[in-house]
This record gives C-alpha cells, structure tokens and sequence, in this order.
C-alpha cells in the first residue's frame, strides 16, 4: 500500500473529520470468511515508524480522528497507540473513533471511560455486518456468538459496520439489518462487498438492487454512511 494512501480529510461528511489507516500485527482473530484485510500488518519494528510518519499528518482541523487499522484498535503497537493520544491532546481533537472486534467489547468498555477522564470521546466502531446471527455465524464466521441484543452492543459501541452483497445475503436481511442498525447507533457504515482474495464472491444482482432501491434513500440520511468501494474514505487500496 502507498504511504498516500493512509490518511485522508473528510471535511464534506456529515461529521467532518480526519482519518489515518495504521499497521498493526493484524487481526488476532483471522476467521471471517470474506476478510483479507488482515494482510496489511507488519511486526513493530517496521509498524512504528510508518505510523508515526501518517500520524504527522494529522492537523486537528476538526477535532475528530478516526484512527483505521486491519484489526482492532489494539492490535496497533502500544507505541502508536501512545502517540495517537498524544496526538489528540496536542492538536485538541476532543472525538476520536476507533474499531474492535466484540470478542474486545470489555477491553473498549474501559479505555472508553478512561479517556472520558482526560477529555476524549471515544466512538467505538464494531464491525457487525449484519444482525442475522445465523448468517454472520455460519456463514461469515464472524466470532461474536448468538443471543447478542443490538441494545447490549450498543452500549459499548457508538457505531456499527453493516456488510451487504456477499452471496446468500437478501433483501429483506439487509432491510432488516438497517432499521435495526439506525435505531440503536449514532452512526452506520454500509459497506458493499468487493471482491477479494477470499473465496467469497459479490452478488451483482444484490448490489443492483441495492443500488436502486436503498442507495438513493440512505444517501439521504447524515448518519448513514455507503461505502460501495473499499477506498471510497479516501484510505486503502
């Protein structure tokens, strides 16, 4: 991936903000069925450095950061993590927004009231994908188990990706999915799947759909947020 690629300014969203996509170790966890962004890590000593090179471009012109990662949050070198809050205090950003897995939801929990005490909300992101637990856990593989309540999660988390074009995915999950979405978080990512180097492939006839019935109305809403390519937060490759 490109240095230029890492971080990028939003200053048109809804939530104008900043946002740096980080290398950690990778994602601990590495079993989601349509996920290969855990490839973008690397060991400290090479993570570091780079970090620190995208983290200088940081203005605070917002007061908001969205720190990105192929993993959770804290997965990024203690080092970088340092830095990132140095950062936030230097140039007075007051939000910054982060993601982890829910299998860290008790580890989010408590830096979330920590920095509460230094200034700093912390918005948590979670990568749900949908609500459907039997898809998300036969299917995706995604690790957050059953009997998960939307209102539960929300607690911890104040924002939620949702996943939607995967093969075996509907309509009707994804209608589902967003109502439950908007009703319970702050803000909502949508992201239409792209294919990858996994096995799993993108529905064309989905994502028309989508397309043409959702995306002119969710575009119409400031706390959603469509995502119909990996890139389209100006970060990745």
């Amino acid at each position: 991936m490109k240095f230029e690629e890492r971080y990028s300014r939003l200053p048109e969203d809804a939530l104008p903000q900043e946002i740096v996509l980080l290398m950690g170790r990778g994602c601990f966890y590495k079993k989601c069925s349509f996920c290969d962004y855990h490839m973008d890590s690397g060991p400290d000593s090479e993570s570091v450095s780079l970090n620190g090179r995208v983290l200088e471009q940081v203005t605070g012109e917002f007061g908001r950061l969205v720190v990105l990662n192929s993993g959770s949050y804290f997965e990024l070198p203690e080092a970088t993590q340092k830095r990132v809050l140095e950062i936030c205090h230097q140039k007075k950003i007051r939000h910054l927004h982060m993601e982890s897995h829910w299998l860290l939801h008790e580890k989010t929990r408590f830096l979330k009231d920590e920095l509460a005490q230094e200034g700093i909300s912390l918005h948590p992101r979670i990568g749900i994908e949908t609500f459907d637990e039997q898809y998300r856990e036969a299917v995706m593989h995604k690790g957050m188990g059953y009997n998960q309540a939307p209102s539960a999660i929300a607690e911890v988390y104040d924002e939620c990706c949702l996943l939607f074009g995967m093969t075996g995915q509907s309509p009707e999950q994804f209608e589902e999915d967003i109502a439950i979405a908007a009703k319970y978080f702050s803000r909502v990512y949508v992201n239409i799947f792209n294919d990858n180097s996994t096995a799993v492939k993108a529905d064309p006839e989905l994502i028309r759909w989508f397309a043409r019935y959702s995306l002119p109305k969710l575009q119409k809403d400031p706390k959603i947020c469509v995502l119909m390519n990996n890139t389209d937060l100006g970060v990745g490759d």
